[in-house]
């Protein structure tokens, strides 16, 4: 009884169903990703209305990717609070100042989309995947088998991709020409 309860009063958290040209967009700007179904998924899962057009497409993808940085950078702050060896701790120090950058850059981003700044806005976007490659997740981070930062870094990529492609359609409406810009970097070699 209790669980039916608790299932009842939590609220779910479900992609909302988007219209025809809503979706659209999102399909232009996903299919310019390594990773369609998770680029679709997470916008739907933040859209609040069922029709948006594509500037505030564009806005919701850049705060996605605020969080998502900020968040990792509090993820790696919590996995250096477990005190790792010196060699895990310069690489996680460096991967802390590295998500510190990609929070400031796309908190500069959507300040550049806001006062219609799109040229510099491309540029800072297509920055971070510089910035990135400096975090590598060649090392273990115990107790996890595999290095969490590996996908950190994947999702991290494929919101750049997605904030990248969205910006170069406001300013010229079409994602096809970005996607040797963006989808193609090695970030993680």
């Amino acid at each position: 009884m209790t669980i039916l309860a608790l299932y009842i009063l939590i609220p779910h958290i479900d992609a909302i169903e988007v219209d025809g040209p809503t979706q659209e967009l999102i399909n232009s700007i996903c299919i310019e990703s390594e990773d369609y179904d998770f680029c679709n998924k997470i916008i739907r899962k933040n859209l609040k209305t069922p029709t948006t057009n594509l500037k505030d497409l564009t806005y919701l993808i850049f705060l996605i990717s605020i969080e998502y940085a900020s968040d990792t950078y509090i993820f790696i702050g919590n996995i250096m609070r477990q005190r790792p060896g010196p060699e895990e701790w310069n690489h996680l120090d460096t991967c802390l100042a590295v998500y510190n950058q990609e929070t400031n850059i796309f908190l500069n981003v959507r300040t550049e989309f806001f006062l219609d700044e799109y040229d510099r806005m491309i540029k800072d976007i297509l920055s971070t995947t510089n910035i990135l490659r400096r975090c590598r997740t060649d090392f273990p981070i115990p107790p996890n088998k595999n290095n969490p930062l590996i996908e950190k870094n994947r999702v991290m990529k494929i919101l750049t991709t997605m904030s990248a492609v969205s910006g170069y359609m406001v300013i010229n409406g079409d994602a096809s020409l970005l996607s040797s810009v963006v989808t193609n970097l090695d970030v993680f070699q």
